[in-house]
């Protein structure tokens, strides 16, 4: 079983199986489910991509607050709420923050799993695995993105060599996931240009970072990486994450943002050069005449 494959059934006990079976049981048919969460899906995206402008007009307390009331509405304000909490923990390092996060993406992990289709541990069926739906994607999508701050709250919340290994597998089980979603990015399987776009944005951003990151590490580790099943391509990162960056998708402004701090520091210490500083005001410009409230320091940071 590949580690991709964990997020179905792998991670879960035979306790675990037998309670989802039984509730499984007990659910509407699948097609009527999936047929009530997409509408919630599309309303859910464009009330999240309203929330995330308050965090770039740094109203970041106002985006946490409406998060945390909405957490239980659907998948994606569970992973902005997530999302935003991290953030926080990462400016303040506070236990008590960081003790939040993790409560916050269990249960945005167990919103994406309870949209799963039951699948037994041993299957009796000769047929093939059936094709995901598209709010399938979806859950998988935000699962793969809140597995990967809890790798990176991992390393926030200890530094120890058993924390590292933890957060080592996370992120292999994370950049796999990427890589599948990667091979089921396919527009004729969603059922708006809506959502698909949000979900292509997520897609791009989450292989982009991965490869600009793997690419820029030593080559020694990238030879031992590349053993474990990880890969990198910097010019490959990079237009996945512009392609994201320029979408109108929920992840936009974040891999703005990635692309940002590659240009304009992370190059430079890579040993890279200077970025493209001349892409990099482009994008400022971009997101300050979509969004003229958007804070100019905040970009500017960078």
């Amino acid at each position: 079983m590949s580690v991709s494959e964990v997020f179905e059934d792998a991670l879960e006990s035979l306790d675990d199986d037998d309670n989802h079976q039984k509730s499984h049981l007990n659910k509407a048919p699948l097609s009527k489910v999936h047929e009530e969460s997409t509408i919630d899906l599309l309303q859910s995206l464009v009330e999240c991509q309203k929330i995330t402008q308050l965090i770039f007009e740094n109203r970041l307390n106002d985006a946490l607050r409406k998060t945390k009331e909405q957490e239980n509405r659907s998948l994606y304000h569970s992973l902005l709420h997530s999302s935003i909490s991290f953030m926080q923990a990462g400016m303040t390092f506070n236990q008590d923050d960081i003790e939040a996060t993790i409560q916050a993406l269990r249960h945005t992990t167990n919103m994406s799993k309870k949209y799963e289709p039951y699948r037994p541990w041993i299957t009796f069926s000769l047929t093939s695995k059936p094709v995901m739906t598209e709010y399938e994607l979806h859950a998988k999508l935000v699962y793969a993105e809140a597995l990967l701050i809890r790798a990176l709250l991992t390393f926030i919340q200890d530094q120890g060599l058993i924390s590292f290994i933890s957060g080592a597998l996370k992120i292999k089980e994370c950049h796999d996931l990427f890589a599948k979603l990667a091979k089921n990015n396919d527009p004729s399987r969603f059922k708006s240009d809506l959502s698909y776009e949000h979900f292509d944005s997520g897609v791009r951003m989450g292989n982009g970072a991965f490869n600009l990151m793997i690419a820029n590490l030593p080559q020694r580790i990238i030879r031992c990486l590349e053993f474990a099943g990880f890969s990198g391509d910097r010019d490959f990162g990079l237009n996945e994450l512009e392609k994201s960056a320029m979408s109108k998708g929920l992840r936009a402004p974040l891999s703005a943002l990635l692309l940002l701090g590659y240009h304009t520091y992370a190059a430079h210490i890579f040993g890279n050069g200077d970025g493209d500083l001349e892409k990099a005001n482009m994008l400022v410009e971009h997101y300050l005449k979509a969004n003229p409230n958007v804070s100019r320091y905040f970009f500017l940071s960078y």
